[in-house]
């Protein structure tokens, strides 16, 4: 008899991505980021989390980035800048197809012991906010 799917499945059935276990090797389309997923989807909701998600499955070349670091990190700066989440969805989106989540998220492990996710979610902010804001205007003396 199989199991009925849980609802974080089924919410991901509708962005193509499925949940493997850890044992197993990811393909493409698949993370092993169960627990992230939970964790955000459980203080933030469902829709934060499919943007997040989207943020990394809906652009050029990222689709396939779905890693817990990777994820979390996107989370945090969406709920940091709740004016890109919500006035600017389509630019964030935008965004995220110039920004090389793979190359990113290898700098970040290499420069462990310091926490991927965090270092992650700098340098994901430095490049979204370069992208995303309005240049300083500065004042010329």
């Amino acid at each position: 008899m199989a199991r009925a799917k849980g609802k974080l499945d089924a919410l991901l059935d509708g962005l193509g991505i499925k949940l493997v276990p850890v044992y197993r090797r990811r393909a493409a389309a698949q993370s092993h980021a169960r627990g992230t997923m939970h964790e955000i989807r459980n203080q933030y909701g469902d829709g934060h989390l499919v943007f997040t998600l989207r943020c990394i499955k809906q652009t050029r070349n990222n689709r396939d980035e779905l890693w817990s670091e990777t994820i979390g990190a996107i989370s945090d700066i969406l709920i940091q800048r709740p004016d890109w989440a919500i006035d600017r969805a389509g630019d964030v989106l935008t965004a995220f197809d110039d920004i090389p989540l793979g190359v990113l998220r290898g700098k970040a492990v290499a420069r462990r012991p310091w926490p991927v996710r965090a270092t992650l979610r700098a340098m994901i902010y430095e490049r979204l906010e370069s992208l995303l804001d309005e240049p300083e205007q500065r004042l010329v003396g």
